[in-house]
């Protein structure tokens, strides 16, 4: 339960250890957990974050924050949050998890690297005017508290959620990762947190991790997607 905030990051970071460019007028959480769940359970932590904070985002500041697999919080097909936990456990259960999180909020967009700054937006930028990030703090660890609970009670209310706020599923995406690179439908998340993804041939696989590009607007039937 402990919650660390800082101003800005010097040595902030992605999946895969990627970089993570930290200016100043954002926010930058991370929580201590202890879950006494099974191991196989850990990745839906993941999904719980992102649904505490495009929860919050959407009741503080009143725009569609969507939930795109597995990570990252979007408004109009661009990044304003991103989640990362890390994990430290034993060989039948875990010691602890830190969910780090980061708002996309106040800063400078001319900060960013132009590629990044394509991709990226800032909830001031959606919102037309400066975001308090105490109020939206405030918020976010209530939400956060909220649905953690919710987790451990029952993880399949955590699933229901996530999927009512998504927008990648119904979507053709491609994931890549490890050296791979698949494409085709998203059909779906697993009681495990993984991508269940329909391949051209009709066969399903399921995800555990990688980057997702959505390619196409959704088509078909199947859970509602936000933008």
């Amino acid at each position: 339960g402990t919650v660390v905030i800082a101003e800005t990051q010097t040595g902030g970071k992605g999946r895969l250890g990627r970089s993570w460019t930290s200016p100043r007028g954002n926010l930058y959480v991370s929580v201590i957990l202890r879950p006494s769940v099974p191991i196989s359970k850990a990745p839906l932590i993941t999904l719980m974050g992102a649904v505490a904070v495009a929860s919050a985002i959407r009741r503080q500041c009143g725009v569609p924050a969507g939930i795109k697999w597995p990570n990252d919080i979007l408004l109009s097909g661009k990044k304003v949050s991103g989640l990362l936990t890390e994990m430290s456990a034993e060989p039948d259960r875990i010691r602890h998890i830190v969910l780090g999180i980061g708002v996309n909020v106040n800063m400078d967009g001319s900060s960013l690297q132009p590629d990044v700054r394509r991709m990226s937006t800032t909830l001031a930028a959606a919102m037309g005017k400066y975001v308090d990030r105490t109020a939206l703090l405030r918020t976010l660890l209530l939400a956060l508290d909220l649905w953690y609970h919710r987790f451990l009670q029952n993880d399949a209310d955590v699933l229901a959620a996530w999927k009512e706020l998504n927008v990648t599923l119904g979507h053709r995406v491609a994931v890549s990762g490890g050296g791979a690179k698949l494409e085709g439908l998203a059909r779906g998340v697993d009681a495990e947190g993984r991508l269940i993804l329909e391949l051209d041939d009709g066969m399903l696989r399921q995800v555990a991790a990688g980057d997702v590009t959505i390619m196409k607007e959704k088509t078909g039937h199947g859970d509602m997607a936000t933008r």
